[in-house]
């Protein structure tokens, strides 16, 4: 049963409404698709801790485009966030989008993607963080090296961690930032990822 879902998502992207929010880019390095193998290869939004996948596009030469449906809400949790942060308003309800995957059917082989300015060694990089209302962070932790000066809108926002000499910063994405195919991290991707190829928990099926 497994082994079909993925063909079966790309089949409801395609019918996927126009006003869909979608996040494209561009891989730098294309070269390191090539050990994922031939066939055709789809970029995955993935929340890999829980399992979900959030949104799918499928790559043309270098480039992709992720749509995620409008109509679907992911579980959102209460923002927590350090002492010396103000959060206004209170109350928020965020998710983020943890990881990007490029994922190979044929060879059921699968590498993450970065989103950031340099493929190993980054000062600046990339997220999408879904929140239920408007709300802004502003100030720093309290005894740790992490601030922030970010507005998150209702619905999805393109977030920007940098580090410069170990200050952390988070901001609201201002540049967009190119996508580097990492090294292969598994060519068993749905035994090794079982929850998020199963289709449970997908927002192409949950409504």
């Amino acid at each position: 049963m497994n082994r079909v879902i993925p063909t079966l998502l790309l089949a409801s992207l395609s019918l996927a409404p126009a006003s869909s929010f979608s996040l494209g880019g561009q891989l730098r390095n294309p070269e390191q698709t090539r050990p994922l193998g031939s066939g055709r290869l789809t970029v995955l939004l993935t929340n890999l801790s829980g399992g979900w996948l959030l949104g799918m596009g499928p790559l043309n030469g270098a480039r992709f485009n992720v749509v995620v449906p409008t109509d679907f809400r992911p579980p959102v949790q209460p923002l927590d966030v350090c002492d010396g942060v103000s959060v206004k308003p209170a109350g928020a309800r965020t998710y983020t989008a943890e990881t990007l995957l490029l994922f190979n059917a044929t060879s059921n082989s699968v590498a993450t993607l970065v989103q950031a300015d340099h493929p190993t060694v980054a000062t600046r990089r990339g997220q999408w963080v879904y929140s239920d209302r408007t709300v802004t962070l502003r100030g720093r932790c309290a005894g740790l090296n992490t601030s922030y000066d970010l507005t998150l809108r209702q619905g999805w926002t393109g977030v920007t961690t940098e580090n410069r000499d170990g200050q952390f910063r988070v901001m609201n994405a201002t540049v967009n930032l190119p996508y580097w195919v990492q090294p292969v991290l598994s060519r068993d991707a749905r035994a090794t990822f079982p929850t998020l190829f199963s289709g449970q928990r997908s927002a192409f099926t949950t409504r």
